[in-house]
């Protein structure tokens, strides 16, 4: 997938053009012409209402734009390419280009990814191959909560237990210092120290009716957690040799 990554687009009202300049562009021609002070009057007076009513629209006062579905915010956070392919082959970025959305996303970065890779020793072919396709999905339903938009950031509290789009799989909310946030995927921090993430932005980006949030790891189902059942186990990659065409949006 190229890469997505686009600028946040600010809208904003223009002030009236310096010393009150007629719509024509034409200047008054004597200070004492009455004539001349009453059309510039009325064409500041006229600046002045369109002003007023641009200053009143959602892209007003310098407000960045609110992105019309996820994956709208997901570009304009920038950096979430690999999250989006790993959505893409996983049958989660039709559900996130949906404007009805509704949920918290918890995006990993893509060098969250590019560490699970190397920590897994595989590839992103591998990671993204049809074999593969159920762990990916369950890796990428564990950043997905469904039906619950936790904003501001506050609303994400200490301990908080948040049920995920992975089968019977939760993450759990910890603070350790004020402001910053962790999302783990086991209740005690100390049975699996290192699955975790950690928000890298203060504010939460909306897109449509989700709340997008960037953290900085990948979060892997809990080996404790898990069924006895081969499908269900914590991930563990192992290299497969080539793989068939992954698809995935341009």
């Amino acid at each position: 997938m190229a890469l997505m990554g686009s600028l946040r687009r600010v809208a904003a009202g223009r002030p009236a053009a310096a010393g009150g300049a007629a719509p024509t562009g034409r200047r008054a021609g004597a200070c004492g012409s009455s004539t001349a002070l009453f059309a510039a009057v009325a064409a500041l007076g006229s600046v002045l209402l369109l002003l007023g009513g641009a200053l009143n629209t959602p892209g007003a006062m310098g407000q960045a734009y609110l992105p019309a579905t996820m994956i709208d915010a997901m570009e304009a956070a920038m950096f979430l390419n690999k999250f989006m392919d790993a959505a893409d082959v996983t049958g989660f970025y039709d559900k996130f280009l949906d404007p009805e959305f509704s949920g918290t996303v918890f995006a990993p970065v893509d060098l969250g990814f590019e560490a699970l890779m190397q920590k897994s020793n595989a590839t992103w072919d591998e990671l993204t191959s049809p074999e593969l396709n159920q762990t990916l999905s369950t890796i990428v339903g564990m950043h997905v909560i469904p039906g619950q938009r936790l904003f501001p950031l506050a609303q994400l509290r200490d301990g908080l237990a948040l049920d995920t789009a992975a089968d019977k799989l939760k993450v759990y909310i910890r603070r350790d210092v004020p402001g910053i946030v962790h999302v783990y995927a086991v209740p005690r921090p100390e049975d699996d120290p290192l699955n975790f993430a950690t928000v890298l932005q203060y504010q939460e980006i909306r897109g449509g009716k989700a709340i997008l949030y960037v953290v900085d790891k990948v979060l892997t189902p809990p080996a404790k957690d898990s069924k006895p059942a081969e499908d269900e186990a914590a991930p563990t990659f192992v290299r497969r040799g080539k793989r068939g065409d992954a698809q995935r949006k341009a």
